[in-house]
């Protein structure tokens, strides 16, 4: 296997010797691709809510107990490709065998599935990517900041603030919520681009998912 010897990513340390290592890495690993899983099954798959979380938490149990993940060769394409890969094999051979016992409802929700699977997956990758870089950022950025970066940036309002109104509301100025913005926003950035090395497994494709996902060429 050609892993480089890097000590960020938690795909090269589940070859680890050290047990507490492997478990660490697969917590990194299953901590990001969970709502991924779980809202593939339910858009790709079909499943309904409390199934999918079943299948989801058998999926990942499955590729502990059987070493799926070891199995990943780097230059076959990147990692989320290959974990989507198996989940569908997972997934098929699930239903392969409820299929022996009764018959398989094929009421697949067509609207849903307008993306392609490696659409929809990768779509749900970048969404859980950036709710853990969030996370980063709310335990280790200062308040004030990270409050006006979550009211501007990470709002779902159809009409976001200006920044005179949020200088009126937190009593900072104008010149300020640029400065905390920028600096809010490079700050995430550097908090994707560490979470994206932990689930990268060559020094390649971590830079191929930093140009996709951010649209930036690391160094």
């Amino acid at each position: 296997m050609s892993f480089p010897a890097t000590c960020h990513s938690a795909i090269v340390r589940l070859h680890e010797g050290d047990e507490a290592v492997r478990r660490q890495s697969y917590e990194v690993i299953i901590g990001a691709y969970w709502q991924p899983v779980r809202q593939y099954l339910r858009l790709q798959w079909s499943e309904n809510e409390a199934d999918a979380e079943e299948l989801a938490q058998a999926f990942f149990s499955k590729a502990i107990e059987s070493g799926t993940f070891l199995r990943y060769a780097a230059e076959k394409g990147t990692f989320r490709t290959y974990l989507r890969s198996c989940l569908d094999h997972f997934v098929l051979n699930t239903r392969n065998k409820a299929s022996r016992r009764q018959p398989v409802p094929l009421d697949f929700d067509v609207a849903a599935r307008q993306a392609g699977p490696e659409e929809l997956f990768h779509r749900e990758f970048v969404r859980s990517l950036f709710h853990l870089a969030v996370e980063d950022l709310r335990g280790t950025e200062d308040p004030l900041r990270f409050e006006i970066f979550e009211r501007y940036d990470l709002s779902e309002d159809e009409v976001r603030p200006t920044y005179h109104e949020l200088a009126t509301q937190f009593g900072v100025t104008v010149v300020s919520i640029t400065n905390y913005l920028a600096a809010m926003r490079r700050a995430f950035r550097k908090a994707v681009l560490k979470r994206l090395q932990e689930l990268t497994a060559t020094e390649r494709e971590f830079q191929a998912e930093a140009r996709d996902i951010l649209g930036v060429d690391i160094p």
